[in-house]
């Protein structure tokens, strides 16, 4: 049996920690032992499966205790003092902290993972400086493992591709999202006419200030919809002053966080995304999963999801280009957009949860027998 530690900051509250329960909830038991290991509590029993062992680092979530994991990772201790194990395999899910963490591994036998979850070429300000902190991190890596191709064409442009650096897409639990989706849907939200639905963490690199102001644009050229956008975040304050000076409360609905946000996406017609870049879009993956019509930015994973924009539509990414694409896409009649919706259902069979699993589980097993063969 494989041994196998996963290092990530928190199990809740982002696509990266989401798509980590995925996969362990379907990673195979007898084959693999699996320990997530997180900062600070979790409730594991609300996102893991039986038989997943769960650790974490510092008692609580403080002040004192936040300050003193800055301290020890600086310092290359986390591991160390607080994370020894007899592992094959150590993974890094997450980059910046787990990712520092991981590369202090005293665990010379372990063959070490670092995840990718976006595109450092968009996502990274001053590339030179990121290269000079992290460079010497990603080196005590065997893998690197990104979760699209663009990630992982962005991650060799900086780094080269030692060590290898290989696209391991993100695992999606298309029973579940099925399932819930079935479920009625809350009373916050009315069906009343054409629904375009967005979900994601309302942050900057989503660029919802972009959606917000093409479906402005949109509404006063005489399109009628309603906008609902699901999720909690930083610019929330931001979004609702958008909203409230542009007068569009009657148009646009925020839903807030919502643990289950599939209903809201089978209920719409359409679903958007504005973001400037992602990683492996999870929203747009779940879409495809649901059969619905999208629309969205060129970025990072859209291609390896949506093809030539023949599964959806994708646009370049810049607020006129948005603008014509949504523009097109709410201008469609019912049948059309009924096609776009069937092609959606069609690509998304290619990502069910027991194919992409099957293809991490077949990574971790050919990295274990590198030093036998």
């Amino acid at each position: 049996m494989i041994k196998v530690l996963f290092h990530i900051d928190t199990l809740g509250g982002g696509g990266a920690e989401k798509v980590l329960c995925n996969l362990v909830n379907h990673m195979d038991q007898t084959r693999f032992d699996i320990t997530i290991q997180t900062v600070f509590p979790d409730n594991p029993t609300e996102y893991l499966v039986d038989g997943i062992h769960y650790k974490y680092i510092y008692p609580s979530d403080n002040k004192f205790y936040r300050n003193l994991y800055r301290v020890e990772a600086a310092l290359g201790l986390v591991y160390p003092l607080h994370m020894k194990g007899d592992y094959d395999i150590e993974i890094a899910y997450l980059e910046f902290g787990p990712t520092k963490v991981i590369a202090s591994s005293t665990n010379k036998k372990a063959k070490k993972i670092a995840w990718v979850h976006c595109d450092f070429d968009i996502a990274i300000p001053d590339k030179k400086a990121f290269i000079n902190k992290t460079a010497s991190q990603y080196k005590k890596y065997d893998n690197i493992a990104c979760v699209s191709e663009k990630c992982r064409e962005s991650f060799v442009a900086m780094f080269g591709n030692d060590p290898e650096v290989v696209v391991i897409h993100n695992v999606i639990d298309d029973k579940e999202i099925k399932e819930k989706a079935m479920q009625p849907l809350p009373n916050i939200a009315e069906k009343r006419k054409l629904t375009m639905c967005t979900v994601g963490r309302l942050s900057a690199p989503k660029n919802y200030i972009r959606l917000l102001s093409t479906a402005f644009r949109l509404h006063g050229e005489g399109y009628d919809f309603d906008l609902w956008m699901v999720g909690d975040g930083e610019q929330r304050n931001l979004i609702e002053e958008f909203i409230s000076k542009h007068e569009m409360s009657s148009y646009v609905k925020l839903m807030g966080f919502q643990k289950n946000p599939y209903p809201f996406m089978k209920a719409s017609d359409l679903l958007v995304c504005s973001s400037d870049y992602e990683g492996f879009s999870t929203f747009i993956a779940e879409g495809l999963i649901l059969g619905k019509p999208i629309i969205t930015t060129d970025c990072s994973g859209m291609r390896e999801l949506l093809g030539e924009s023949e599964y959806g539509m994708i646009v370049a990414n810049n607020d006129e280009a948005f603008y014509d694409g949504l523009k097109s896409m709410l201008s469609l009649d019912g049948d059309r957009l009924r096609a776009y919706a069937e092609k959606s259902l069609e690509r998304g069979e290619s990502f069910s949860s027991d194919h992409l699993t099957k293809s991490t589980e077949l990574f971790f097993e050919d990295i274990c027998l590198e030093d036998v063969t």
